[in-house]
């Protein structure tokens, strides 16, 4: 008994194609946007302190609400944060942005940890560099005072041998 033979092309797109698909579902689904996703970016305004994504308050409760409600209708990440830094301002970003003068915020403390290393290392070569040169004074001055001491010797020795 023969097998009907199914057109190889149609089996080989189906089988490329399927699975892509599924995958690409799978992906959008795993790049969706959470609130929880733009609320890690946000500081209560309650006075609490927290990350919005954390915080209890009713306060906090309202701007997820309001985050969930902006995403629904399709807005970015970027679009919801910039409009809660219009509401609130740049105190209710969770870090400084890298834009002016705020990126001295996020250059200022590695331009502090470089130059305090800086200065570390050349205070410790100093000391070490100080203390070799007080070893060669002193080396210096002990030969100085032996040679000192032993030429005083011969040269009386050599009084007394030369008659």
């Amino acid at each position: 008994m023969r097998c009907k033979k199914v057109g190889s092309k149609k089996v080989i797109v189906v089988g490329v194609l399927v699975p892509f698909f599924i995958l690409s579902i799978f992906a959008c689904v795993a790049l969706a946007l959470t609130v929880d996703d733009v609320a890690r970016d946000l500081i209560c305004p309650c006075g609490c302190g927290k990350m919005l994504d954390v915080c209890e308050m009713e306060s906090a409760k309202e701007m997820k609400g309001l985050i969930g409600e902006k995403i629904a209708q399709g807005e970015t990440k970027d679009q919801i944060i910039g409009y809660f830094v219009a509401q609130h301002g740049e105190k209710i970003l969770a870090a400084p942005t890298k834009k002016g003068f705020n990126l001295t915020a996020w250059v200022a403390p590695f331009l502090v940890i470089g130059l305090g290393a800086g200065i570390i290392s050349l205070v410790i070569v100093k000391w070490v560099l100080r203390g070799k040169i007080r070893e060669e004074e002193i080396k210096k001055t002990q030969q100085e005072e032996v040679q000192g001491k032993y030429a005083a010797k011969l040269k009386k020795e050599l009084e007394k041998f030369e008659f």
